[in-house]
C-alpha cells in the first residue's frame, strides 16, 4: 500500500525503485526539538515546573516517535507505533493538567502551558501527522513557545539573559523545522539520501547569527544608555521573532 505522503517513485542508489516518501528531515527536526524544548526549559524558573516540563517532553518525543513508527511500513511497526503515540499524547495531556493546576501562581501556569502545548504541535509537525500541515503546524508550536516566553517576559520570571536565549532558541527551532520540511520535501526519505551533515552546518549558522545578535543586545545594554531599558532590548529580540515568522518562505 503507498503511504499517505508518497508522491511518486523514484530510484535508489542500488536501483531499485521505491515511492518518494515526503517526511521532514531528521536531523533538523531532533534541533528543532531540542531547540524549542531549550526554549521552555530557559523560562521554567521553578522546581515544579521544571518537573512537569520534564514529563510532558518526555511524552512529547514518545508522540513523535510513535507517529513516526506508524507511517513506516510493516503491520508490527505500525501498531507499535500507535501503541507508543497513544501514550506519549496521554502523557503530554497528563502534563497539561498538570500544568494548569499544580502550580501556586496563576502567572507560572500561563508560563508553562504554551510551551507544552507548543513542543507537542511541533512534535506533530515534524513526525509529521500530515506532512501537508507540517508547515502551519510549525508556525502555531514555535507560536506557542514563544507566547510563554513573552508571558515570562511580561512577568518577571527568568532574567533578560534567560529571555534573550530562550527567543534565540524559540529562532532556532523555527528555522530548523522549517528546514527539515524543506530537505524532506525536496528529498524525501530514500535510502542512501544522507543529509544530515547539510542540516546541521545550517542549524549551527542560525546558531552562530542569533548569538551574534545577543551579543550586540547585551552590548547596547552595558554601555548604560539613558532612556533605554533593557526590556525595550529583549522586544528587539521580539520584534526579529515576528519578522522571521512572517517573512516569506
Amino acid at each position: 500500500m503507498t503511504a499517505p505522503d508518497a508522491t511518486g517513485p523514484a530510484a535508489t542508489s542500488d536501483g531499485v525503485t521505491a515511492p518518494f516518501l515526503r517526511r521532514p528531515a531528521v536531523a533538523s527536526s531532533v534541533v528543532a526539538l531540542i531547540a524549542g524544548g531549550a526554549a521552555a526549559a530557559l523560562v521554567a524558573d521553578g522546581t515544579l515546573q521544571r518537573e512537569i516540563l520534564r514529563v510532558a517532553v518526555v511524552g512529547v518525543l514518545a508522540f513523535g516517535i510513535g507517529t513516526r513508527l506508524v507511517r513506516r511500513d510493516g503491520t508490527a511497526l505500525r501498531a507499535l507505533g500507535a501503541l507508543v503515540a497513544l501514550g506519549g499524547g496521554l502523557v503530554v495531556l497528563a502534563a497539561l493538567g498538570r500544568a494548569a493546576t499544580q502550580p501556586p501562581q496563576v502567572t507560572q501556569r500561563l508560563e508553562l502551558l504554551p510551551g507544552i502545548a507548543g513542543l507537542w504541535t511541533l512534535s506533530a509537525a515534524l513526525a509529521p501527522v500530515r506532512f501537508r500541515w507540517s508547515r502551519a503546524l510549525i508556525d502555531v508550536g514555535t507560536g506557542f513557545v514563544f507566547l510563554g516566553v513573552l508571558v515570562t517576559g511580561v512577568t518577571q520570571g527568568a532574567d533578560a539573559i534567560a529571555l534573550l536565549l530562550a527567543a534565540l532558541a524559540t529562532i532556532l527551532a523555527r528555522d530548523a523545522a522549517e528546514n527539515a520540511v524543506s530537505v524532506g520535501g525536496q528529498i524525501g526519505v530514500q535510502r542512501g539520501a544522507s543529509t544530515a551533515r547539510s542540516e546541521l552546518v545550517h542549524a549551527g549558522a542560525a546558531a552562530s547569527v542569533g548569538v551574534g545578535a545577543i551579543a550586540v543586545v547585551l552590548g547596547v545594554a552595558r554601555l548604560g544608555v539613558e532612556g533605554l531599558p533593557f526590556g525595550a532590548l529583549v522586544a528587539l529580540v521580539a520584534g526579529g521573532v515576528i519578522l522571521v515568522f512572517g517573512s516569506d518562505r
